[in-house]
């Protein structure tokens, strides 16, 4: 890893859990941070720690009644009151209530923050917060085991902080649904999400009509894939739509995500890759970065890791590109054993 890369982590990252025999497994980012660790590719000096997000900061893309919420369901151990909290998304299925949930999920906001800050005030040319990517969660829902989304988030801080336009790309196998409707009126924030077509898959939401409203009309893009695609045909449409729209667009910021569903072996969605595409997706978005960005280097340092009797690990090192770029991983949704 670069000795200018940024590892946002903290031991906290793994309070975000919502059950054991959840899918949504936080000993993923454990796994992952001690492999990087006895492989000496983290240094101390690269390791920055998240900070909480403030309330101020999660209300830029939450309403204050959501998070209210959030706050007292956290700490509701009455079952009957538990039921209350069910039209926010939360206690439900997918989303079931834990101990401090507020906390958890705010550490994992604000080291989102943390990894937009230490880049675009030039502290370190890369940043990679591995426990960010809640991209499913609404301004006042719970979603797709996301509390708050730590991507909406951080494009609405950078946006205020440091008034730059922004582009959102996400590989992830389900439609990046929540950053799409919190900007689909915003024409400075660009957001294209490449996923498995939601005839078949969760949200449900991705159509090629989806395509913003009022200002924002003509910045929203999605390419819903068939299931079963495979790694040529799914580069082939990345790079098809991302090379104009970038260029078009012109960001100061690309932001992504990316999960890694997509692989041929995840038992909740159908598309049909392999780990190549976990090399050259963000190979591919960091030489657009380089073309289409003004500013220092942003590249990504991503690690995917799932167990689940066949393991795998896949890293990129992508290194030396002039642009600002910082990427997310939102992690298997598989047991991690």
């Amino acid at each position: 890893m670069s000795k200018n890369s940024a590892f946002i982590y903290s031991p906290q990252f793994l309070r975000y859990k919502f059950a054991d025999e959840h899918p949504f497994n936080p000993k993923r980012l454990e796994m992952t941070f001690d492999l990087l660790s006895t492989l000496g590719l983290v240094q101390e000096h690269q390791l920055v720690s998240p900070r909480p997000a403030s309330v101020e900061e999660l209300m830029l893309v939450h309403d204050p009644v959501y998070i209210d919420a959030v706050k007292r369901a956290s700490q509701e151990t009455r079952e009957e009151e538990r039921e209350h909290f069910r039209i926010f998304g939360l206690n439900t299925e997918d989303n079931p209530l834990f101990p401090d949930m507020h906390e958890a999920t705010r550490l994992i906001v604000g080291g989102t923050i943390v990894a937009a800050d230490l880049v675009m005030e030039g502290t370190f040319a890369h940043a990679f917060n591995m426990a960010g990517g809640l991209h499913h969660a609404h301004r006042r829902l719970a979603s797709g085991f996301c509390i708050y989304n730590d991507i909406a988030v951080a494009i609405a801080y950078v946006k205020k902080k440091y008034g730059i336009r922004i582009a959102y790309v996400d590989t992830d196998a389900h439609h990046g649904d929540g950053v799409q409707w919190i900007f689909y009126d915003d024409p400075d924030v660009l957001t294209i999400s490449l996923h498995e077509t939601g005839k078949y898959l969760f949200p449900g939401t991705g159509a090629v009509s989806e395509r913003g409203i009022g200002r924002g009309y003509g910045y929203s893009f999605n390419l819903p894939l068939e299931a079963f695609t495979e790694d040529d045909s799914y580069l082939e449409c990345l790079i098809a739509a991302l090379t104009p729209l970038l260029h078009r667009f012109k960001p100061d910021l690309i932001i992504s995500q990316h999960g890694c569903d997509v692989h041929r072996f995840d038992p909740l969605a159908h598309l049909s890759t392999t780990t190549r595409v976990f090399r050259d997706i963000p190979k591919f978005i960091h030489e657009l970065a380089h073309e289409v960005c003004d500013g220092p280097s942003f590249p990504a340092y991503q690690f995917l890791i799932r167990d689940r009797g066949e393991g795998f690990l896949c890293a990129c090192d992508l290194i030396g590109l002039n642009s600002r770029f910082f990427t997310y991983h939102e992690g298997s949704r598989d047991h991690v054993v």
